[in-house]
């Protein structure tokens, strides 16, 4: 089988933090600890007022897989995130994990989401150890149910692929006040691109292999009623469409009958295992536009679409 379009070939880490001093050694260590090495990671620090950014600069200082930057002004858990986020240049198969500047994760963590991705999975997470906890948020996605009414599963370490996060508005981010959500804003980064990518291309990986640490600066500390009420917020949107722009493979057909439809789906399926998608691609003139619009744009088996293109006669001579 032919390499996947999606197939990823850079991994980017994305560690926000506010005030981590006390932390962000830690976290960068075990970075720099994974079996998996071919990282790039971006310090996105929120203007603390410790010495956050002079201790990550030091761990870059002697590795250049990482980059220190520190924003003009207080972004928030959103408008810092997302600030670090597009401050990189992302193609549509990279990968993306977002750490937490006060937390840290195991050695085989970035290997283990990089196997997934490159198995054909846009959206992977692992589970995670909660400190003082015996607990985890942590479970597979629902696929049966719509993102935003399935409990909270999205345990970290979360990953995704850059096409996803690059078809999200910027509303997408933001509360009925037009701020960026200060609280719960993962819920704003992750339900929606669960939305887009489709339930078989979401993967859990079932190890604990994050350590997420409680501490009194936690924003379900200081901010509980604002995240409550943000989650909510988020939830009560309406859900987006599953996109149609990136495919796994695609298969131009130009000889096609409305009642081969169906078995076309599924020999193109049986070519291309799951959770890879499919993009049918139907090569049709002008003249046949009409006729065929009822039968375009559609999914047609899972994971595989079919869509139309007009082509001039001449090209299907």
């Amino acid at each position: 089988m032919k390499q996947s379009a999606l197939h990823p070939s850079r991994f980017f880490v994305v560690i926000p933090c506010f005030n981590c001093e006390e932390y962000i050694g830690e976290c960068l260590e075990s970075l720099q600890a994974q079996t998996f090495t071919d990282w790039t990671a971006l310090v996105a620090n929120d203007c603390s007022g410790d010495d956050t950014a002079q201790v990550a600069a030091g761990y870059a200082a002697s590795d250049d897989r990482i980059t220190v930057r520190t924003g003009e002004e207080r972004g928030w858990l959103m408008g810092n995130t997302l600030a670090g986020l597009r401050s990189l240049d992302l193609h549509p198969d990279d990968v993306v994990a977002v750490l937490d500047g006060d937390d840290w994760i195991r050695p085989t963590c970035l290997e283990k989401l990089w196997d997934a991705h490159c198995s054909g999975y846009d959206l992977v997470y692992t589970d995670e150890d909660i400190q003082g906890q015996e607990h985890s948020v942590g479970k597979p996605f629902i696929r049966t149910a719509p993102a935003r009414a399935q409990a909270w599963g999205f345990s970290q370490l979360r990953s995704f692929k850059a096409y996803l996060f690059n078809q999200l508005e910027d509303d997408t981010f933001r509360d009925r006040n037009g701020t960026y959500f200060r609280a719960a804003g993962d819920l704003s980064l992750y339900l929606p691109m669960a939305e887009l990518a489709g339930p078989e291309k979401i993967h859990f990986v079932e190890e604990r292999l994050y350590y997420y640490r409680v501490h009194e600066a936690c924003n379900f500390k200081v901010m509980r009623d604002e995240q409550l009420a943000n989650n909510w917020d988020i939830r009560s949107r309406p859900a987006l469409a599953r996109q149609t722009a990136y495919f796994d493979f695609t298969e131009p057909v130009t000889d096609l009958e409305k009642s081969g439809i169906h078995a076309l789906a599924q020999q193109v399926r049986a070519r291309y295992p799951l959770p890879c998608t499919v993009n049918i691609r139907h090569r049709i003139t002008a003249d046949q536009a009409d006729s065929w619009r009822p039968y375009h744009s559609l999914w047609v088996e899972e994971g595989v679409y079919l869509s139309g293109e007009i082509i001039d006669a001449k090209e299907l001579a």
